[in-house]
Formats: structure tokens, C-alpha cells, sequence
């Protein structure tokens, strides 16, 4: 079966500087601290992880992520991804008035055979898994940003 193509690209608005942003969408061994869906991540080496992904449906997605380019004078962050999804994910992080914006956009296609095949029929359950997680994900920088700064003023 033919992998299915997905294109995912979502804009954030956090309200916190943005090298506070940048560097917490850049230490990607923090993730589990505030975005509930990333349950896991082991490093491999500086640049590289194992990640795994759960959100809404009744499945863990295993990736490794390998950070091809983090670039905090632009706000730039480019990773690679492999695994049960295959292809990059890219931020940039802007300042935007008192806030950061944040856009995102990744390209993936399906590894695993049984996604190559459901993805006729459950691409919209795919695409409303990922709405969901990046909801929860921006919540959770949003937290997590704001309680970083409540130990910095206290």
C-alpha cells in the first residue's frame, strides 16, 4: 500500500519572549514536562531522539527526530523526522508585539503499513489526533513558560 502524504501547519501565539520560546521548542528532552502527548524521549546524541507520541487514538507513534538546524538568531528549528512517520518539521518563532508567534509546519508520509492502509479511511481521525495534540501542546508551552517565570520573579 502506498504511504499517505500528511501536511500539518499550525501558528501559535505565546505570550513570552522569544528566546524563551525558541529554547524550550529547541530542548526537546523537556517535552514531556509540558505537552502531555510526548510521553517519551531518549537521547541518542546531542542532536538526535527517540520519541513516542500518543494522543486521542489508541496508539503510540515511535519517531526519531534528528535537529538538522536550530538557529536561535533567525528562530529557526528544522528537524528530520524517521520512523512510523517519515519527513521534517519545521518552527519559526517571531516576535509578535508583547508575544512570540510560532509556525509550524510538517510533511510526513505513513512507514507503517497498517497507517498506509487505514489512511483512506482514517485520515480525518489522523488529522483530528494531530489538531488535538498541538492544542495541548501550546497550552502546555504556555504553562510552562508562564510557571518558569513565576520561579523567576519569586
Amino acid at each position: 500500500m502506498t504511504p499517505r502524504h500528511y501536511t500539518f501547519e499550525r501558528t501559535w501565539r505565546v505570550p513570552a519572549p522569544r528566546h524563551l520560546v525558541f529554547d524550550a521548542l529547541a530542548d526537546l528532552e523537556h517535552y514531556p514536562r509540558w505537552w502531555p502527548q510526548v510521553r517519551r524521549v531518549v537521547g541518542i546524541d546531542e542532536d538526535t531522539a527517540r520519541v513516542a507520541v500518543r494522543s486521542l487514538l489508541p496508539y503510540t507513534l515511535h519517531v526519531t527526530l534528528h535537529r538538522a538546524r536550530a538557529d536561535s538568531a533567525s528562530g529557526h528549528l528544522l528537524a528530520e523526522i524517521a520512523g512510523d512517520l517519515e519527513g521534517w518539521a519545521s518552527v519559526r518563532t517571531r516576535v509578535d508585539g508583547d508575544a512570540t508567534s510560532v509556525h509550524y509546519v510538517q510533511e510526513v508520509v505513513t512507514a507503517q503499513h497498517w497507517m498506509n492502509v487505514a489512511g483512506p479511511f482514517l485520515s480525518p481521525a489522523f488529522r483530528l489526533n494531530h489538531s488535538l495534540m498541538m492544542r495541548d501542546g501550546i497550552a502546555g508551552l504556555t504553562r510552562y513558560l508562564a510557571s518558569l517565570h513565576d520561579l523567576a520573579v519569586a
